[in-house]
C-alpha cells in the first residue's frame, strides 16, 4: 500500500485549548520539546528535521536560529507543501557532518527499520551536534497500517547508544495521571453528534478530565507510564 500524497500533519506548536481531545498529550509533549529547543539550539545553527510534515515547528526554529538553514525530508509530500526532500528515513539524499541539529519529533514508530534513521541523523550530523527525537509510549494506533512500535526510555536509550551517541537529556511528557485521563479522554469523550444535549455534555467532561487529570500529574507525578519522550543525543 502506497502512501498518499499531501498527508495532512501537525501544522503548528501552539498550545491546544483545554477543551481539545489532545490537550493533555500536547500540554507536555509541547512544553518539554520547546525547553529542548531552547536549550539546544543556537544562533546560526543549521537544523535538519527528520520526517518534517508540515514543519509545525518552523517558526519557532527559524526564531531560534535567525540566520540558520532549516530543512526538512519526509516519504511523502505533507498537505501544506513544507518537505524540502522526499526520502525514505533510512535514506536521507544529504551529505554527511553537515548539520548542527537534527531533529526528528513522533516519526520513529512509524519506521519500521527504525534503528536506520538514529544511523542517519548520526551520519548527518556535524561532530558535537545534537539529535532531539520524540515518540510515543502510550498512544492509540495511527497512519495505519504504518504503525510499528512503541518505545521504553531503555529502548530509546539503547536506540542511541547503539547509534554512537551519547545521551544529554530524556524527559518522559507527563506520568501516570497524565495517561490515564488522555485515554480515558479517547474512549469516553471520543465521537461525534449534532445533539446538542451530548455535544455539551462531552464537552464538559472533556474540560473535567483535562483540568483535572494534568492537575494531579502535575502533583504526584510517576513516569511509570507516559504518553511520549523527547530524548536529546550528541554526537
Amino acid at each position: 500500500m502506497e502512501r498518499k500524497n499531501d498527508l495532512q500533519r501537525l501544522s503548528g506548536f501552539k498550545m491546544p485549548q483545554r477543551l481539545s481531545l489532545d490537550y493533555i498529550t500536547y500540554h507536555y509533549y509541547f512544553r518539554d520539546l520547546k525547553d529542548t529547543f531552547d536549550a539546544y539550539i543556537k544562533e546560526n545553527d543549521t537544523i535538519f528535521d527528520i520526517g518534517c510534515g508540515n514543519k509545525p515547528f518552523d517558526t519557532y526554529i527559524r526564531s531560534l536560529t535567525k540566520n540558520g538553514d532549516y530543512r526538512g525530508c519526509d516519504v511523502v509530500q505533507s498537505s501544506e507543501h513544507k518537505v524540502d526532500i522526499i526520502c525514505e528515513a533510512t535514506n536521507i539524499l544529504e551529505p554527511a557532518n553537515k548539520y548542527d541539529v537534527v531533529i526528528c519529533t513522533q516519526v520513529v514508530e512509524h519506521v519500521f527499520d527504525h534503528a536506520k534513521v538514529f544511523g542517519e541523523a548520526y551520519r548527518l550530523l556535524k561532530p558535537g551536534g545534537y539529535f532531539i527525537m520524540s515518540g510515543p509510549f502510550i498512544w492509540m494506533l495511527h497512519e495505519e497500517p504504518y504503525d510499528f512500535f512503541r518505545f521504553t526510555k531503555y529502548g530509546f536509550r539503547k536506540l542511541f547508544e547503539n547509534a554512537g551517541f551519547t545521551i544529554k537529556e530524556e524527559k518522559a511528557n507527563g506520568g501516570k495521571y497524565a495517561a490515564l485521563g488522555q485515554l480515558m479522554i479517547h474512549v469516553i469523550c471520543n465521537g461525534s453528534g449534532k445533539n446538542f444535549f451530548v455535544k455539551n455534555i462531552r464537552a464538559v467532561m472533556i474540560l473535567f478530565y483535562n483540568t483535572i487529570f494534568s492537575w494531579l500529574d502535575d502533583k504526584k507525578k510517576d513516569e511509570s507510564y507516559t504518553l511520549n519522550y523527547v530524548f536529546v543525543g550528541q554526537k
